[in-house]
């Protein structure tokens, strides 16, 4: 029969106490003695378990890696590598793998912990299954990108000609966007011209101006010309600090309408 001090009892009290709080929070949590070869893991809590569908009698004495698989990036694994070396507090979002196999995104933080009393380091790893909203976040930035290129129609008017009416306000993103859906277009429509309708474009700044140059250039020299018509007073006055398009010799016109029939002559 055990026999206990009452400061015994009470430290394993208060050990029990510890473990049925952190099994009870809405994340996974292991240790791991980084002492042992391998890093290996010395503890995993209930959330742990539910979250990978292993027994702990299946992890324990194994280093984390067996979490991983095929979609598992090398630069996640890098991240976390050099947090550990350098005993650094680490997060990393992974693609990691349940034991069926199932795959999902691990939120993961790594906090070093130096216990003093037994003056060592552990490595507390606390765990999140965020795979909802990492798909959420891909369907939303594929509408964007859907949104975006629907938002640059080019639409063929004519034999030779065609126009890109632009609606909105245009960013980086939207310019890279529009750059290379022209390109596409214009390699295989064989345009003599495109014109550029920039009536309904919100606002302006540098990339707007940046994109024109760019746009030109690359029309110049796939051989199709570059019409801007539907430039505002505003967007006269807003581009004077940032470009000079007489030195492109562009055609401009109030509308595409007067462009149409300056081009027909």
């Amino acid at each position: 029969m055990d026999y206990y001090t009452f400061d015994k009892l009470e430290e394993i009290q208060q050990n029990e106490f510890i473990k049925a709080a952190i099994d009870r929070v809405g994340a996974g949590v292991v240790i791991t003695d980084p002492e042992q070869e391998d890093n290996p893991m010395i503890y995993c809590n209930q959330g742990f378990k539910d979250l990978t569908g292993y027994e702990s009698h299946e992890i324990l004495g194994r280093n984390c890696r067996f979490l991983q698989g095929e979609e598992t990036t090398p630069a996640s694994v890098k991240k976390l590598k050099k947090g550990i070396e350098d005993q650094e507090v680490t997060y990393v979002e992974i693609k990691n793998y349940k034991k069926d196999g199932t795959p999902f995104w691990n939120e993961l933080q790594i906090y070093p912990v130096y216990v003093e009393q037994m003056g060592q380091m552990y490595f507390v790893g606390v765990q999140k299954d965020v795979t909802k909203r990492r798909e959420q976040e891909e369907l939303i930035g594929h509408y964007l990108s859907e949104v975006k290129r629907l938002s640059t129609p080019i639409v063929p008017v004519e034999e030779g000609i065609s126009v890109l009416p632009l609606v909105g306000t245009l960013d980086d993103d939207r310019l890279q966007q529009m750059l290379e859906n022209v390109s596409h277009h214009v390699m295989e429509s064989k345009d003599d011209y495109l014109i550029m309708d920039l009536s309904a474009v919100h606002s302006y700044n540098e990339g707007v101006h940046m994109g024109i140059y760019q746009m030109n250039q690359l029309l110049d020299l796939m051989g199709t010309t570059l019409v801007i018509t539907g430039i505002k007073p505003s967007f006269a006055i807003e581009s004077t600090p940032f470009a000079d398009f007489t030195d492109l010799s562009l055609q401009t016109y109030a509308s595409v309408k007067q462009a149409l029939q300056s081009i027909r002559k």
